[in-house]
This record gives C-alpha cells, structure tokens and sequence, in this order.
C-alpha cells in the first residue's frame, strides 16, 4: 500500500485530480483515447532523448500515474528509476504493472507543488509528461523539480499544445468548472518564461506531433565541466540540437 500524501497547498484543482486518478482512473487511464493515441509517440521521444547514456541515469518520472513512461524506460535500458504521483491508488496500479516485469522502480505518493520526497540533486533527469497542465501553481512544482536535479540536470517537458483560441477557451471553462484536475494549458512559450523564472535554462523546444510541445531544460552549473552535460561530459547531440517539427528527438497525461 501506498501512503496517502498530506496536501498543505489544497485547492479544487488538485481536488479535481486526487478525485480522478485515485478512484476513477486507475481501473481505465491505460484505456484513454491520449494514452493510446498522442503517448506512444510522447513516450518514445522521451527514451530516445535519453540514448545512449539511459542506463546509468537516475530519472523522476513526476505524474506517474500507472507507471506507463517508466516502463518503457525500463524496456529500454534505464536502471535508475523513481516516480510520484498525487494518487496513492494508481502508484498501486503502476506497482503491480512493473512488479510483474521484474524492474524495480521506487514509487512514492507526493504533492510536487509541495515538497517531493527526495534529497536535493538526486537526479539526472527529471520529466513532465502530460502534468504541466495540471499544476495550479506550476512554479512552485517546477521549483521543486529544479531542487531535486542535480547541477547541469535535464528536465524534460511534454504536455499538449492547442492553438491560441482553443487554448483560451479551454482554460476559460476549466477555470468555471475543473476536469479530472486540469487548470491551465500552455504554449510552448509560456513554458519557457515559467522555466526561466524558477532558474531553469530552455536549450530547445519543437512541436512534437499534432496538439504537442516538446522542451529541453536545464539546470544551470557553476562548474564550467558541467555547464552542458554534468560531470565533466557533454550533453548528447539531441539535446542542443533540434529535431524537425513532428519528429521523435535522437530520445516525459
């Protein structure tokens, strides 16, 4: 059993998405129309941004939910997994699911707008995958994030991408009324001004598909050794230069 997580920032949001994905969810995300249709693409732009280096990486998976990015993770050589979630009761789903292949992956339940349960610079990477859009204080998760990257850390960021008037228009009828927990969706622009305010570099950002934005984000190193990948090494091609609009990066609802 997973540990309900104590929320000290509530609000109908995160009300709207502890409801969801702790009673609703479980039994049917796997089933949704986005997990089947826009994450298989999001998921394999994710591990490939990762090669070739995805084995001795320690990757956050924040917004878990059933475990589906880290299992491909896993299935592609990734040896150092963590996820978190806002709902202890899908975290079970994602256990079951990966106890059954034999990985193992340390899962915990967590309010990343609050504090996630992890020492400082405990990871490599960090990523967002179909979450960015759910955080009521997105600022507040991302600074968190930025707390548990180590110096010269990826974040990796997708969440879906609507044009100007629809994109108003959702936001406007979730503001009235929250769905499965969703406040606010972004342009790819907007993500980066929200990254630059909590400290975080924005290497590269592209379209990843149709309704998606993709980005690269780090987090700055004093060390001059670490500025483009940590530990005295590079960052991997994929992760300065793009990849066409559509495409999958050469490697995150």
């Amino acid at each position: 059993m997973v540990d309900v997580p104590t929320f000290r920032k509530p609000d109908r949001y995160k009300a709207s998405s502890y409801r969801s994905y702790n009673f609703k969810m479980p039994a049917c995300y796997d089933a949704c129309i986005w997990v089947k249709g826009w994450a298989p693409r999001w998921d394999r732009t994710i591990v490939c941004e990762l090669l070739p280096e995805i084995s001795s990486t320690r990757i956050l998976d924040v917004g878990c939910a059933t475990g589906r990015l880290l299992l491909r993770l896993a299935e592609a050589g990734a040896k150092k997994l963590s996820g978190v979630d806002l709902a202890p009761r899908i975290l079970e789903v994602a256990a079951e699911k990966l106890a059954r292949t034999g990985i193992s992956v340390e899962l915990r339940a967590a309010d990343a707008e609050d504090f996630l349960p992890w020492d400082d610079e405990s990871f490599d990477v960090v990523t967002l995958v179909g979450v960015l859009h759910h955080f009521f204080r997105p600022k507040d998760a991302l600074g968190e994030v930025r707390r548990v990257l180590r110096s010269g850390g990826r974040l990796l960021i997708m969440d879906p991408c609507f044009f100007t008037p629809v994109r108003q228009i959702l936001n406007a009828a979730f503001y009235v009324s929250p769905h499965d927990g969703d406040y606010h969706f972004h342009s790819a622009r907007q993500a980066v001004r929200l990254l630059a305010d909590v400290g975080f570099t924005c290497v590269r950002k592209h379209r990843a598909g149709f309704g998606a934005f993709f980005a690269v984000a780090l987090k700055p190193s004093s060390d001059p050794r670490e500025r483009l990948g940590g530990q005295g090494q590079s960052l991997p091609n994929s992760a300065l230069h793009p990849t066409p609009a559509g495409g999958t990066a050469s490697r995150r609802g």
